[in-house]
């Protein structure tokens, strides 16, 4: 089987499927990592939470797995920031991958949590469906970078629900340990 494989100006992020075999790289040791120049490569292993990366024109800048918890909290959309004023970044120019993840219908959330992140401007990425609530992650994230000034065009959400998918990706919800690992390398 192929593995899912996304190609931006900045950066080629290739996620690795069941069964194929994984390069030898170092995983990413931090929860968010910055890499400032040319010819970077990064690992981001994740199991249901989004592998994400973010780069400018022709480098890599950095990435991180964002955790359903980071992104309520806007712990990444507050590190997206320090690095964008840090680097003096052009937010027109940042583009932005989210890899296989879950997606709305998976991540169930207390209606505590729904009625907040409403409250917080986070409407379109709550749901609820038969007196259940649900959150979808990969919107509430872009939201955030939508806030950060970052243009929609720039912003990339892979397909790939992990938990719909078990037969190439791992997941959580399925019983999984495993993580799936995306590579991230700088073009």
């Amino acid at each position: 089987m192929k593995n899912i494989e996304f190609r931006c100006q900045s950066f080629t992020a290739t996620t690795y499927v069941k069964g194929n075999r994984l390069p030898e790289l170092p995983p990413l040791a931090e929860p968010f990592l910055v890499l400032p120049g040319k010819g970077q490569v990064l690992t981001i292993p994740c199991n249901d939470d989004i592998p994400l990366a973010f780069g400018v024109r022709d480098r890599l800048i950095g990435g991180t797995q964002v955790s359903l918890e980071a992104a309520v909290k806007e712990e990444f959309s507050a590190k997206l920031h320090a690095t964008i004023t840090q680097f003096a970044l052009n937010t027109n120019e940042i583009e932005i991958y989210m890899g296989p993840c879950l997606t709305f219908s998976h991540t169930h959330v207390e209606r505590k949590l729904i009625e907040e992140l409403m409250e917080r401007g986070y409407r379109a990425s709550c749901k609820r469906t038969d007196g259940v609530e649900f959150l979808d992650l990969p919107l509430l994230v872009l939201t955030q970078c939508r806030k950060q000034g970052i243009p929609m065009t720039n912003i990339h959400i892979s397909d790939y629900d992990t938990f719909e998918n078990p037969g190439i990706l791992y997941s959580r919800l399925y019983g999984d340990n495993e993580n799936n690992y995306t590579i991230i390398k700088s073009n």
